[in-house]
This record gives C-alpha cells, sequence and structure tokens, in this order.
C-alpha cells in the first residue's frame, strides 16, 4: 500500500515535473518565436528586397529607352514599398537601425539621381544624333553642288569626333572649338559669306555638332562616377544587412540555447525520479524529445546560414515550426539567386569597362594599362616588346559609299582576321574609329616586321563580302620596337613614335609597314 502511495506520489509529482517543463518550454519558445524568429525573417526579407532594388539600379546602367526606365522604375517603386513596410516593424528592434534607415535612403537618392542622369543621357544622345544628321546632309548638299573644299572642311572638323558607338566614346577627349575653328577660318574668304555663316552655325553656335557631343561626353562621365558611387553604396547596404542578419541569428540562437538549458536543468531532475518511476518518466522523455526535434530542426537550418548545406537538410514535418524552417530555407535560397544575379551583372559590366562594344576586342583603356605593365617589365627585365599601331586605308570612303552599318561589319571582318593570326600572347586592342594597337611582348623588330607583313598581305588580299557587296580595303602600319627608343621612362612615347611610323605609311601610299628607327624611318619591300 504505501508503495502503492509512494509509486503514485512520485508519479504525480514526475507528471507534474514534466507538466512544468512542457509549459516552460513552451513559454520560452513563444518568445522566441514572437520576437527573434519574426525579426529574423523580416530582417531575410529586407535584405532580399534591398537586394532586389539594387539589382534593378545596376539594369538601369544598361537601358536604351526611356520605356526601359520606367519599367524599372516602377518595378523599384514596388520594391521600396516594401522596404519602407519591413524598416517600420524593425525600427524598436534592431541595434543599427539608424545605419539601416541612412543607407536606405542613400538607397533611394541613388535611384532617383541614376534615373535622372540615365534620362539626360538620352536626351543628349538624341541631340547629338540630330546635329550629326545635320551635318552629314549638309555635307552631301555640298558634294552634290560641286563644293569640294567646304565638303572636305567638314570632313577634316569630323574626324575631331569619335564614332556614335558610345562605348567608343568613354575614352574619346572632348574636342576643343579652338580646333574646330583652325578648319573653318580658312574657309572665310574662299566662300560667301551665308555658307560661311552656315558652316559656323553647324560646328561652333548653341546648339551645334561641339556642343552636344562635349555635353554628351561629359554626361557619360558622369554616369561612370555614378556607377562607382552605386557599386560601393551596393556593398556597404550588403555589409550592413548581412550584420543585422547575422545579429539577429545570433539572438535568435542565443534564445534557444537558454530554452534548451532550462529544459537540462529540468530533464536532470526526471532522471533521478526514472529511477523510481521508469515508465512514467519514459512518456515524459518521449514527450519532450518531440520538442528538441523541432529545436534541433531549426537550429540545423539557423547554422546552415547562406551555406549551400541547408539544401541537405530534410524537412518533412506539417506542423506550425516545420512550416516556419521551411519559410527560412525558402528565402535563404532567394538571396542565393539574387546575390549570383547580382554577381553576373558586375561580370557584365566589368566586361564592357575592359572592351570594346562593336568588335569585342580591348578597348583603348585596357591596352594603355598593359603597355605601362609591359614596359615596366621591360625596365627591370630589359626583355624587348614592339609596338604596333594599325589604321584601315580610306575607310570613311567605305562608310561614306556604303553606309556605317557595312563600316561596322568590315571592322569586324578585320579585327577577326588579325586575331587568328596572333599569339596567345599578343593583345590586340581597338584604340578609336577604324585606329587599332597592337602590343608584341617579348618580340624582336625582324619577327614583329613578319607578322605585320603577313596581316597587311592577308587583309589586302582577300575582299569583305557583306550585303552582296564585294569591298576590298588595305591596312596601314606603323611597327616600333622599345629598344630604339631613346627615354625609357615615358611609356606614351611608345605610342607616340608607333604614330609617327604609321604616319609616314601613310604619307607614303599606304597599304604597308613602315619601322621607326631613330630619326629614320624605314620601309620594307612589298612583295
Amino acid at each position: 500500500m504505501t508503495l502503492t502511495i509512494t509509486l503514485a506520489i512520485m508519479t504525480t509529482i514526475v507528471g507534474i515535473s514534466g507538466i512544468f517543463s512542457l509549459e516552460e518550454f513552451q513559454e520560452e519558445y513563444g518568445k522566441v518565436k514572437d520576437h527573434n524568429f519574426e525579426m529574423l525573417l523580416n530582417m531575410t526579407k529586407l535584405k532580399v528586397q534591398s537586394n532586389e532594388v539594387l539589382t534593378a539600379t545596376t539594369d538601369m546602367f544598361l537601358a536604351e529607352h526611356e520605356t526601359d526606365l520606367q519599367i524599372l522604375n516602377f518595378y523599384i517603386d514596388g520594391r521600396m514599398a516594401w522596404i519602407d513596410k519591413l524598416s517600420e516593424e524593425l525600427a524598436d528592434r534592431v541595434d543599427n537601425v539608424q545605419e539601416l534607415f541612412i543607407f536606405k535612403s542613400r538607397l533611394y537618392i541613388q535611384v532617383q539621381v541614376i534615373s535622372d542622369e540615365m534620362l539626360n543621357k538620352m536626351a543628349l544622345l538624341k541631340s547629338l544624333l540630330i546635329e550629326y544628321k545635320k551635318v552629314e546632309k549638309y555635307k552631301r548638299s555640298q558634294i552634290k553642288e560641286g563644293n569640294s573644299d567646304i565638303a572636305l572642311a567638314v570632313d577634316n572638323i569630323m574626324s575631331l569626333f569619335n564614332s556614335m558607338d558610345q562605348k567608343s566614346l568613354l575614352s574619346q577627349e572632348k574636342p576643343k572649338t579652338e580646333e574646330v575653328k583652325q578648319f573653318i577660318s580658312p574657309l572665310k574668304h574662299t566662300i560667301s559669306e551665308q555658307e560661311y555663316k552656315h558652316i559656323t552655325a553647324l560646328f561652333l553656335e548653341q546648339p551645334s555638332l561641339t556642343f552636344a557631343y562635349q555635353h554628351y561626353l561629359a554626361q557619360l562621365e558622369v554616369l561612370n562616377v555614378l556607377k562607382s558611387e552605386h557599386a560601393q553604396l551596393s556593398k556597404s547596404i550588403a555589409s550592413v544587412t548581412g550584420e543585422a542578419i547575422l545579429m539577429a541569428e545570433k539572438n535568435f540562437l542565443n534564445n534557444l540555447n537558454k530554452a534548451e538549458e532550462k529544459i537540462s536543468l529540468r530533464k536532470s531532475d526526471l532522471y533521478v525520479l526514472m529511477f523510481i518511476s521508469f515508465a512514467i518518466a519514459l512518456v515524459l522523455v518521449f514527450l519532450q524529445i518531440g520538442f528538441l526535434r523541432r529545436v534541433h530542426l531549426i537550429r540545423k537550418i539557423i547554422d546552415a546560414g547562406d551555406a549551400k548545406s541547408q539544401f541537405q537538410i530534410p524537412i518533412n514535418g506539417r506542423d506550425e515550426i516545420s512550416e516556419m524552417a521551411k519559410s527560412v530555407k525558402s528565402y535563404i535560397e532567394e538571396i542565393l539567386e539574387k546575390e549570383q544575379q547580382v554577381s553576373e551583372t558586375n561580370k557584365k559590366l566589368e566586361h564592357l569597362a575592359m572592351h570594346d562594344g562593336l568588335t569585342g576586342i580591348y578597348n583603348r583603356r585596357y591596352f594603355d594599362a598593359k603597355l605601362e605593365q609591359e614596359h615596366i617589365r621591360y625596365l627591370r627585365y630589359k626583355e624587348p616588346y614592339c609596338l604596333a599601331m594599325l589604321d584601315l586605308d580610306f575607310f570613311k570612303n567605305i562608310n561614306d559609299t556604303y553606309g556605317h552599318d557595312i563600316g561596322d561589319k568590315v571592322l569586324i571582318d578585320f579585327t577577326d582576321r588579325v586575331t587568328k593570326q596572333l599569339r596567345e600572347t599578343d593583345l590586340f586592342a581597338r584604340l578609336g574609329g577604324e585606329e587599332f594597337g597592337l602590343l608584341m611582348p617579348l618580340t624582336s623588330e625582324i619577327n614583329a616586321l613578319i607578322l605585320m607583313e603577313r596581316i597587311r598581305n592577308h587583309i589586302q588580299s582577300i575582299p569583305c563580302v557583306v550585303n552582296n557587296f564585294r569591298i576590298d580595303y588595305s591596312v596601314s602600319i606603323g611597327l616600333v620596337e622599345v629598344k630604339e627608343i631613346n627615354d625609357m621612362h615615358d611609356v606614351l612615347k611608345q605610342l607616340t613614335l608607333a604614330d609617327k611610323a604609321l604616319y609616314e605609311a601613310k604619307r607614303t601610299g599606304r597599304n604597308r609597314v613602315h619601322v621607326y628607327q631613330g630619326e629614320q624611318l624605314i620601309t620594307p619591300q612589298r612583295a
């Protein structure tokens, strides 16, 4: 009887202890779920929405029409509404909320500035094309009327401007008004006053091609600065939101650990009584194991963080905790996807910064940087290299005869054929318009000369066929070997001397290779 009463008492004590343990765990977990877990989800959502706004803002730099900008702005407005809502919910629960609000404000301002500057760029481009068409129309009319002097002067002035390809404009210097005046002033006494006023208005008054071109180049510089600022802002926002998420995860885990510690203490008490009433204690343990399994599942999801290991965690339950775990996993997957999109966009921008938009080869900026590196290597190890400048002969005639679209395809044909003749160590780049540069490391003058003659013969021997037009064209080449230059500390002098050799090749008849050697230039005999 006593044993039965004792067993009943122990069973009651074990039962009451188990009930208290369960209630305490439910209370602690409720606090964690209502506060820390909800904050973690909101913080994760905030990061996702911020990344979407950053991605859309980056895409603005690639927009080509006002419609594209409007669509991106509508999309960003929707994301901003989410960000505002989440920021209000987190305002009193995040330690670095002030930083979040500052970066949110900077992001909104940056979006508006980029949108305005892109619209300004598009407007300036339209103005530039209008002025360019005016000049082209005027030149054609002068050719028809037989005014060759005026047409030639217009051509000379137009040589100061780069092509209408905006990616080529990035490395173009702004044409000076004085340079334009030098071509126009000699016409004052050779043409009528009316024609002189007309050509002056086309190039020197407001609006004119010169001012439109200068304003457009200035706008491209503004956009380059904005790209850099936006990249820095993206890193800052990612850092702040990432830090806030880590803090939320830390608080969440700390509260879960506290709840588990309290449960462990209760378990120790229950183990003492379990020896007396094993059956009752076993039931209570099974009840608690169910709760611990759920807590452990959430801990695994949180500990996985942004790592790929989270995708290996099975979540099969249908209870409230399992659904919350699935929600966290879904948001982490979304974050990884958005980060991948941002990474791919950055790679595209990096490629655009290094390559020419039309031909796909390297641009002037990348070529200058590599030339400077090669020259530094030469100064240290005294291993020679050669530098060549290549220019298509009478390329302007091709544009005037067949149009700029055909001219662009001729440039693409030229770069493809030259690239196939080069080694992997050679660096071929478009310097602007129909002018190209070729850097040949560890190459002697005689070997470089053989390669240049092979390229020249290959270009002149095979015509370019575009839209049933057979276009014969040739190339003039200026070549210089670094050891022939006296001033070894001025890397820009390499280009200057190569350009002198190219000028001599043009002056003496084109379709030839000239080699710079001190004060003299030599021209190899053509085969």
